[in-house]
């Protein structure tokens, strides 16, 4: 009689066990990023201007802008090996629903108008005489659920005086 006692309560111990054992390893996913434009900047030449300001992503809810950006990133322009990288990964955090025009520009630290070299949609072959610029094609959307918008991938110039507008 023992026995079979013995044997019915060793399910339930092994379960209590192993239960007790997992308890301590659930992991809560992380949040999904919502309300951001991401994607990469690739720039065709390496004519980066050394000092004097510094390159910016910026999203734009209006356009042509007639104010500062919405939300925008700096790129830090860094070399390996001794050559100059030519891609960056950006973040843009804290949008609202909405389309948003997205461009790469050199914010000088002396007033006056700050160059920009692309706008997503018009890349840097067609964009310079094309007018495009002034209505881009393509848009990076935040939608009504806040999702974010990705693979926003574009092509600039590095070099300032390359601008579009």
């Amino acid at each position: 009689m023992i026995r079979f006692r013995s044997i019915l309560a060793l399910p339930v111990v092994i379960t209590l066990l192993v239960y007790s054992g997992c308890s301590d390893t659930v992991v809560t996913p992380p949040a999904p990023d919502v309300n951001q434009i991401r994607g990469t900047v690739t720039f065709v030449d390496t004519n980066f201007v050394p000092s004097g300001g510094s390159y910016l992503i910026a999203a734009y809810s209006s356009w042509p802008p007639t104010g500062g950006p919405t939300a925008f990133d700096t790129i830090k322009i860094t070399s390996t090996g001794g050559a100059v990288n030519k891609s960056y990964n950006y973040t843009l955090v804290g949008l609202n629903t909405g389309d948003y025009v997205v461009s790469v520009g050199y914010r000088k630290n002396t007033p006056g108008q700050s160059p920009i070299m692309s706008v997503y949609g018009c890349d840097t072959a067609r964009a310079q005489n094309s007018g495009c610029w002034l209505n881009p094609p393509l848009k990076a959307t935040i939608g009504a659920s806040n999702q974010s918008a990705i693979n926003i991938n574009m092509l600039s110039w590095a070099d300032t005086t390359n601008k579009i507008f």
